[in-house]
């Protein structure tokens, strides 16, 4: 067998153990189709330890300009197409450990909802990645980013979900490793109504505006946790 048919079989076969509810063809695509984009990834060069890891779906894949937003502080960006939650847990091994990150900025939950995953999946997933990163990474502080109100979940009759999924995130992060950064607020106006300048086309995925915004939101909290050393 050729190594990405075996590559793609290994997949499968991992995805079928961790996730029983999945026929063997759903398994098939649903690893398959990251694949690639994981290797490339995983085997680009390890980033000096201690930095920035994020981490998560297409919220953070598409904030190409991630890293000069954020300069000096030191980001990786390793999230990955439209991945729902257990692609994070299939793929953690070959993700988070080697990025060797001092603060990991999660942002998963909005394709599950899409999906119609229910919060309490995946709340628990949540909270098995956080298991694991803290076992990967000892001593790791860990930033858990709400579920984005976004139009489109508005117009889907979605929010509920979001807004449960964001007190269960909430309450995850009251632990001392893990805070919770909603960043809901920098992307609403006054009457909470969503700004349409933050949202391309899809009313989903966030314009230069709306990535401006999430870096206003999320420095400060980095800068915290991991103090930009001085010039």
């Amino acid at each position: 067998m050729p190594r990405a048919g075996r590559l793609f079989a290994a997949l499968a076969l991992g995805w079928w153990f961790a996730t029983a509810t999945l026929t063997a063809a759903e398994a098939t695509a649903r690893t398959a189709r990251y694949a690639a984009e994981i290797e490339r990834l995983a085997t680009a060069p390890a980033p000096p330890p201690g930095g920035v890891l994020l981490i998560g779906s297409s919220i953070f894949r598409k904030w190409t300009t991630c890293a000069a937003d954020l300069a000096p502080l030191p980001v990786t960006n390793r999230a990955f197409g439209g991945s729902q939650t257990p692609e994070q847990l299939f793929f953690f091994d070959r993700l988070v450990p080697s990025s060797r990150a001092g603060v990991v900025v999660w942002y998963c939950g909005s394709n599950d909802v899409n999906a119609k995953r229910t919060p309490a999946d995946v709340l628990a997933n949540t909270r098995e990645w956080l298991d694991l990163t803290r076992a990967a990474l000892p001593g790791v502080r860990v930033v858990l980013i709400s579920v984005i109100r976004a139009p489109q979940k508005r117009a889907d009759g979605k929010l509920a979900p979001v807004d449960e999924i964001n007190r269960g995130l909430l309450a995850l992060g009251e632990t001392d490793d893990v805070d919770y950064l909603d960043v809901n607020p920098a992307l609403e106006d006054a009457a909470g109504e969503p700004v349409a300048d933050c949202y391309v086309a899809d009313q989903l995925h966030l314009t230069p505006e709306g990535y401006r915004r999430l870096v206003v939101a999320l420095r400060p909290v980095l800068e915290k946790l991991r103090p930009v050393p001085s010039a």
